[in-house]
Order: C-alpha cells, then structure tokens, then sequence
C-alpha cells in the first residue's frame, strides 16, 4: 500500500517527461535522420486565392486590414478578398463595399452565426484553388500570403499555417513552439495548427465545421485523413496582438481553444493509432495528448508526494521546499513590477494558470464530444468518411 504513492508519482513524471523532453528529442533526432523536406516546389501557376476574413463591426480597422491584404504581393487577377460580415450593424458593409472596385467582395450574414456559423455560410460562395482564412486583427507581411500559397506546389501537401509574430516580442515559449512545428513538418505534418492565417485546398474548404470545435486542428486531422498532410510555413509571417497577463478574456478564450482542441480530436481518436497513421500518431501523442494530460499528471504527482511524505523523510523534504517556493512567489507579488525579481516571480503564476485552464478545457470538451457523439449538437461533416472528399458529397 505504501509503494501506491511511489508508483502514481514515478507515472506522472513519465508522463511529464516524455511530453516536455523526450517527445522534442525525438522530433529533433527524427527530423536529422531524415533527408530534409523542401517545401513545395516549382509552380507551374499560380493556383487561385480566395481570402476570406469573417468579421462583426469592424469599422475602425476594416480599411487598414483590407489595405494590408490588397498589398500583398500575389498576381491581382488570382487573388480574390471575401469579407464575410456577420450581421454587422456599424458601417463595416460600407467600408467594404467602397473596395469593391480593388476586388473585394461582401458577404452578408443577416442574422447572426457567430466566426464558426459565418465561415461554413462563405463555403458555399468559394470555388477557388487554395482557400486562405485569416483573422480580423492580424497583418501580414507583404510576401506572406505568396509563401503560404507556395507549398501547394507539392501536392501531397493539403494544409499549411502562417507563423505568428507578437506585437510586443516573441516570447521563448513561442520560439520553441515555432522550432517544433518547423521539425513535424521536416519529419511528416505540423500537428499544432495557427487560428490567426491558414490556407488548404479547395476542396477541403467544403467542410463544415461547427463552433464547438477547432477549425484549424480539424483541417490538420482531415488533411490526414484523406492523404495529405499540413505544413508549417516560417516565412508566412502575420502579426498579431499579444494577450495582457491575467486578462479573464484571455482565461476564457484560452479554455475555450483548448477545449475546442480536445473534442476535436475526442471526435478521431483513431487517428492516434500510430500503426495506421505512423508519424502523425506519434505528433499527435506527443504534442497534444502529453500536454493537455499535463495539469493532471502534476495534480497526481502533488496528492503522491502529500501521501508519501507520511512516510518517507525525502518526501517531506520536497513538500517543504515546495511550500517555501509558494510563499516567496505570494511575498515577490506584492513587490512593484518594475523590479525583475517581480517579473520572474510571475512565471509561476502564469503557468499554473496554462494549467488551470487546460484542466477546465479538458473537462469541458469531454462533455461537448459526448454530446456530439450522441446527436445532440447535430450531425458534424468531421464524423464522414474519408470518401466524401474525393466524392464531392462533403
């Protein structure tokens, strides 16, 4: 009875090793063993674009996007910009409309569908070779949309994602996630999918995706699903908005990507079988399935060493340690920002509320899956198979 502690604890640090050292080992050992990817090829032409922006009241920034987008250095004449205006009741249609003559094109919702509803509305009005969707707040450099597009000329590739620079700086933490989306493209297919600019095939355009799950995390499942794979593209950069610390906006809009993450892929587990989907299983185990089992390995880890600190002197010692490194972070809060002993005792604190939030999202998105499954939200084009692609009936 004794060992049980032991053992849940030697659990939760395997897990929580393989997540965050052993599973970017392996992507970097992989990716040097294999000849490196060049991604796309020669273009004999330039497939047509359909960019499709989705917004609500956008008048003060609406020009400044459009502007951004029209800038962007791509033949005019394969390039066409689709506003979708959910139900907007500011002067956003007239911004848009007053580019009409510059091809740009409006689509208005009249009742309101919200960014998911509004986007599956646009998909029965885009027939174009390469669909790209980008988010109302970001802005791309002028050879972004052109590198995005690229790829494309291999054709086994099906999905490709931008990379995200923040306002203020890229953080460490946005390097390393940048350096292994690179290395899952080297090694198969990026795994972890960028919401703010992503392009695919047209034909994958087709799928409607409800708003209770990931948009872009359900293009890199289906990409997969029907032979292709998605890449990450660095030279594809967009700018985009840093999230203020601690903002409860940014809690919720954290729990509500994640939980849209889990019960996306709650919908496909067969695709973590690593027999079937070799490489891409092990990504998605490694890059998905270890993080969002993180919060949960750490809460077991805690409740085995408080039971085993009842019996073992090296236990209590750790739970001691911990407890004294808590209270210093509680005293380094209460000192002014400005110091950089205040700063690095934020760390802490914003790390446990990632993990706060992908507990609440896993919780949240296992109930949301259950539902789907069960016919309750309706039926998703996500459950069909892979078929319906080649078919045309998606």
């Amino acid at each position: 009875m004794r060992d049980i502690p032991l053992l849940l604890l030697a659990l939760s640090a395997l897990v929580l090793a393989a997540t965050w050292i052993g599973y970017p080992a392996w992507l970097e050992l992989r990716a040097r063993a294999l000849p490196r990817r060049r991604l796309g090829g020669r273009l004999v032409a330039w497939p047509s674009v359909t960019i499709v922006v989705v917004v609500r009241n956008a008048e003060p920034t609406l020009r400044q996007l459009l502007n951004n987008l029209l800038a962007l250095a791509y033949p005019a004449d394969l390039r066409r910009i689709l506003v979708v205006s959910d139900a907007s009741d500011d002067f956003t249609d007239a911004v848009a409309g007053s580019l009409a003559h510059r091809g740009v094109e409006l689509l208005r919702v009249m009742r309101r569908r919200g960014e998911a509803g509004a986007l599956n509305l646009a998909r029965a009005y885009v027939d174009s070779d390469v669909v790209v969707v980008v988010e109302p707040g970001v802005r791309l450099t002028t050879s972004a949309l052109a590198a995005l597009v690229g790829p494309f000329a291999d054709l086994s590739v099906g999905v490709s994602y931008g990379h995200e620079i923040e306002t203020m700086h890229e953080t460490a933490f946005g390097r390393h996630e940048a350096r292994l989306r690179d290395l899952e493209t080297q090694v198969f297919s990026t795994v972890s999918a960028r919401g703010s600019l992503y392009a695919m095939r047209g034909p994958l355009f087709r799928f409607a995706i409800p708003s209770w799950l990931s948009p872009d995390f359900a293009l890199a499942l289906l990409a997969r699903e029907h032979g292709y794979r998605a890449v990450y593209v660095d030279g594809a950069e967009c700018v985009v908005a840093a999230p203020a610390a601690f903002a409860p906006s940014h809690y919720a809009r954290l729990v509500r990507s994640v939980a849209r993450d889990v019960a996306t892929l709650l919908l496909k587990p067969h695709l973590l079988d690593p027999r079937r989907y070799g490489e891409f299983a092990w990504e998605l185990l490694g890059h998905k399935l270890g993080r969002w089992l993180t919060p949960w390995a750490l809460l077991t880890a805690a409740l085995s060493l408080l039971l085993a600190a009842a019996t073992h002197p090296w236990a209590r010692i750790v739970v001691l340690a911990l407890a004294v490194l808590a209270a210093a972070d509680a005293l380094a809060a209460l000192l002014p920002r400005h110091l950089a002993l205040a700063r690095l005792a934020e760390l802490p604190r914003h790390a446990g509320m990632f993990l706060i939030a992908m507990a609440h999202a896993c919780v949240r998105a296992a109930r949301t899956a259950a539902e789907c499954r069960s016919g309750a939200l309706g039926y998703t084009d996500l459950l069909a198979p892979p078929g319906a692609l080649e078919q045309g009936t998606a």
